[in-house]
């Protein structure tokens, strides 16, 4: 005999209650017990308005960032209001569109994107393509897509919100200036700052001037901002720019708000370009340990912040820990999000600089190689984090004396910069200084035939 719905979410939530106490979640059971308690006075013979109250639980938990909590409690709602409700009602796109959140803030981003297109469409069918839960939809489907890798899919989604919502509600309207910032950071994504930059500068002033300065969503697209400048080797205004958001973040959420340690995070990435190796090992130490405590240690932004640290031990020569570290890294991403996503591939283009430093020359060699076909293939051959690739096996390359192979690479490596950053940008011209040297060890050798040793 079936369990009726209003009886079978009544036990689910008893259950998650009794797991959260045996496994020391005293917060999150709390609010959990607060609810059932409230709901069984007020509608234990009404299901509907009990879902309601645990609806809202959900977006208390999504407000604080307790992505789990939001999962569990969200599943519930959604298969009990799918029950109860039909999979179409307005209140069931409600709860679905919430869960897409909290797998997001999880780093679930498959079945973000997954339940995104469902309730996407469902609400696209009901309400329309412009009514405001359907833009929502849209809006979170499009920031899964982004942090999957999926960038084309998110531009699109993108683009068309900032259409509606420029037309239907100004471009001063807060709405249309995310989805502005939005699409900017795609662009960015995408390897194409200038877009970024000009999109960014335009939400920040309009930002600065509607909301203010120091309105957090100014501040978020300032940090973009910053972020977008660190990319076209603007060091000095990213540090600038970055250094007062963080201190803005502090003095608004506290220093382990996952937005402060955003901030916290991208500083010490410029500090790190800068050659700050300390002030960026500082700062990013913290973040790896708050993100553990926060987030757990197998969550995307943990990972990457071990993987940043990583970076900077190899900096510092301490490549037996950079080694350590950023291979637990990858192992981990590996394995949570697949070895195809841009943060993957990323973190194992870094693991094999560390590899190159300790000296295994074969091994940096061969995930080099393995990066680059992968970045060709799934970021594009001229995606500038390819072209990044390109260039490290070409120094490989040069430090194994193959120096036909490396000329190649560098004149691949070169064009493909001047065309997507620009003659003048730093990586640009450490390129083209690469591809002088390897020119003049080439002629050394056509004249004396002895080729000299490379020095790295």
């Amino acid at each position: 005999m079936d369990v009726p719905p209003s009886e079978s979410f009544w036990a689910a939530f008893r259950s998650l209650s009794k797991r959260y106490h045996s496994q020391g979640h005293t917060e999150s059971a709390a609010k959990l017990d607060a609810v059932v308690d409230q709901a069984s006075k007020n509608d234990a013979h009404n299901p509907a308005g009990a879902l309601v109250l645990f609806g809202a639980l959900v977006l208390t938990f999504l407000q604080q960032n307790e992505w789990n909590a939001a999962v569990d409690v969200g599943i519930i709602v959604v298969d009990a209001r799918r029950a109860l409700l039909g999979p179409n009602n307005p209140s069931t796109m409600t709860s679905m569109n919430n869960l897409v959140s909290a797998y997001w803030g999880q780093g679930r981003w498959t079945d973000a994107i997954n339940l995104g297109r469902q309730v996407t469409e469902a609400r696209k069918k009901a309400l329309g393509e412009e009514h405001p839960q359907t833009m929502a939809s849209m809006s979170n489907l499009a920031a899964a897509y982004r942090r999957q890798g999926h960038w084309r899919q998110a531009e699109a989604q993108e683009l068309r919100l900032l259409e509606i919502k420029t037309r239907r509600l100004g471009e001063d309207d807060q709405s249309t200036l995310t989805s502005m910032g939005s699409l900017a950071t795609t662009y960015s994504h995408m390897g194409r700052y200038d877009d970024a930059e000009r999109l960014e500068t335009r939400v920040v002033e309009r930002s600065t001037r509607v909301l203010g300065d120091h309105h957090p969503s100014t501040l978020t697209w300032k940090s973009n901002l910053a972020t977008t400048y660190r990319e076209q080797g603007r060091l000095d205004e990213a540090e600038k720019l970055e250094s007062e958001v963080l201190d803005a973040r502090i003095d608004i959420h506290g220093p382990q708000h996952p937005l402060t340690l955003t901030s916290m995070a991208n500083l010490a990435s410029m500090y790190r370009d800068l050659g700050r190796l300390e002030e960026a090992e500082h700062l990013e130490t913290q973040v790896v340990e708050t993100c553990k405590e926060k987030l757990g240690e197998q969550h995307p932004q943990t990972l990457v912040s071990m993987v940043n640290l990583a970076s900077t031990y190899r900096g510092q020569d301490r490549f037996e820990e950079a080694a350590r570290l950023g291979g637990r890294a990858v192992a981990t991403m590996k394995s949570r999000l697949g070895d195809q996503s841009p943060l993957t591939l990323t973190a194992m283009a870094d693991l094999a600089l560390t590899y190159q430093g300790q000296g295994h020359t074969d091994g940096a060699e061969a995930l080099t190689a393995q990066v680059l076909r992968l970045m060709q293939k799934n970021l594009g051959p001229l995606h500038p984090h390819t072209l990044t690739a390109m260039a490290n096996l070409g120094a490989i390359y040069q430090s194994q004396g193959r120096w036909d192979e490396a000329e190649t690479l560098a004149e691949e490596t070169v064009r493909g910069r001047e065309k997507v950053l620009g003659k003048t940008h730093p990586d640009t011209q450490a390129s083209m200084e690469d591809l002088v040297r390897i020119c003049r060890v080439l002629a050394a050798d056509q004249t004396t035939g002895v080729r000299p040793p490379h020095h790295s």
